[in-house]
């Protein structure tokens, strides 16, 4: 299980929505634990993102992926405040995957879960030019999802 900011961490003092049980990642109440369920039986599938508790104040960003094929499979649990930046690095994309310094740029932001669209606004770069770095890095790299792209480079991540 990933933390990516400090409020996340709430989840390891079982104070929040979620908490670890027993070495299991729990839900609070019945509904978040069915959400909890729902979402990593899902991302068995395919990787799954929601907000889980928006409706009660309370808010943790949830994201699962599976880390590999089959019912049984491991999974990924990312934990993060929806309302926290995210500062995510990756220094060794270049050398181990063989992309551009633009690319690489590209990259961090999708993985902060930022659009094509605001990724060129930020950087002052057309849509054209980020979706071509997106798509250039994903065939380097060997993904064709965000998801994939997430679990492909988990293990390279430092997320704060």
């Amino acid at each position: 299980m990933l933390v990516a900011n400090r409020r996340a961490l709430v989840v390891l003092d079982g104070v929040g929505l979620l908490s670890l049980r027993d070495g299991a990642l729990a839900g609070r109440d019945r509904k978040t634990a069915a959400e909890l369920a729902t979402l990593v039986a899902d991302a068995r599938r395919a990787a799954r993102s929601v907000v889980i508790g928006a409706d009660g104040g309370e808010a943790m960003f949830v994201e699962i992926v599976a880390l590999g094929d089959g019912d049984a499979s491991p999974v990924a649990v990312l934990l993060r405040d929806p309302n926290a930046p995210v500062e995510i690095e990756c220094p060794d994309l270049e050398t181990i995957f063989g992309v551009t310094p633009g690319e690489h740029q590209v990259l961090v932001q999708l993985l902060k879960g930022y659009s094509s669209r605001e990724i060129a606004d930020q950087f002052g770069k057309s849509i054209l030019t980020v979706r071509t770095h997106v798509k250039r890095a994903y065939g380097k790299i060997g993904v064709k999802t965000r998801g994939q792209l997430f679990a492909r480079l988990l293990p390279f991540l430092t997320i704060r």
